[in-house]
């Protein structure tokens, strides 16, 4: 347990904070105020029918007037749950001058701002930090002081061992026994093969996935130019070369482990979302809300 009254580790938490806020506040200021929409007992809005919807929410009365099918949604009752599951594999500890914020530390802010969101929601949130093995795990509450215990543990988080998504899916799938939101923020810089395994648990269980990949933008752009040591960030050694004969080789390759992360979620039914460092992270949050907003999978 870090001290709480330590100057360094109130500066990291307080940091984290604000830069969560600001970007709570920001991205609500563009939304409406309003509860999450769910199925339950209070009408709340009605919206199109889409394939797959359960018919016994249909309209009838409306579908008589306009000759349409729409849907009638109802104010949630029952409390959200969203485990966040974050990275700590060293590779998610890169920065380049390009970035203004290490991988990590871009994703414990949006990792951070959801919390806060969802706080103000009245939902329910968890967290566990990983890299081949969960490391830290918070199970999922709704109350300030457990935002600020989570706040304490990603601004606390130091490198680790090699990423393992998988082993976090297949440890935190067990314990989350009421279906919910996992929200995966990593650099996946792993083989994609295991990965399944992670998604199908969560898929058996009925459980809805977020995964956001972090990149750099170096990663992303590979701008070298001139003979440079490139250091393996989870235990690759040390390569010296010309970058230039590489640039295809590794575009490629990037490429190719990007569409495969893709296929495998796209699999089970579950999104990917780039999150690269050099672009603000408004991006992610609207792709997490508009998804609760939009659609409550049935499964």
């Amino acid at each position: 347990m870090p001290n709480l009254f330590d100057a360094q580790t109130v500066g990291r938490v307080r940091s984290l904070e604000l830069r969560s806020f600001r970007l709570a506040e920001s991205f609500l200021s563009g939304m409406h105020r309003s509860r999450l929409r769910g199925i339950s007992t209070e009408f709340a809005q009605h919206r199109s029918y889409v394939p797959g919807d359960d018919p016994r929410h249909l309209d009838w009365k409306v579908y008589a007037k306009t000759d349409r099918f729409y849907i009638k949604q109802y104010a949630a009752e029952t409390n959200l749950q969203v485990r966040l599951l974050v990275d700590t594999s060293p590779s998610m500890f890169f920065k380049s001058p390009d970035a203004a914020l290490t991988k990590f530390e871009y994703a414990a802010t949006v990792a951070a701002t959801l919390a806060y969101l969802l706080l103000q929601q009245k939902d329910v949130f968890g967290l566990a930090l990983f890299d081949e093995k969960v490391r830290a795990y918070l199970p999922p509450k709704g109350s300030a002081a457990h935002f600020r215990r989570l706040l304490e543990l990603l601004s606390n988080a130091a490198p680790g061992s090699k990423t393992d998504v998988a082993d976090a899916l297949l440890t935190v799938g067990p314990q989350a026994r009421q279906r919910g939101l996992i929200v995966v923020l990593s650099d996946f810089v792993a083989e994609t093969d295991r990965l399944g395994l992670g998604l199908g648990q969560m898929s058996f269980r009925g459980h809805d996935v977020l995964l956001f990949r972090l990149e750099d933008p170096v990663e992303r752009d590979f701008p070298f130019d001139r003979q440079t040591i490139f250091l393996g960030l989870e235990g690759e050694g040390r390569y010296l070369c010309d970058p230039r004969d590489l640039r295809n080789a590794y575009l490629n390759e990037r490429n190719r482990h990007r569409e495969a992360l893709r296929e495998v979620s796209r699999r089970f039914g579950y999104d990917l979302t780039d999150l690269p460092t050099d672009a603000p992270p408004d991006a992610a949050l609207s792709t997490v809300l508009s998804h609760r907003l939009a659609r409550r999978r049935q499964r």
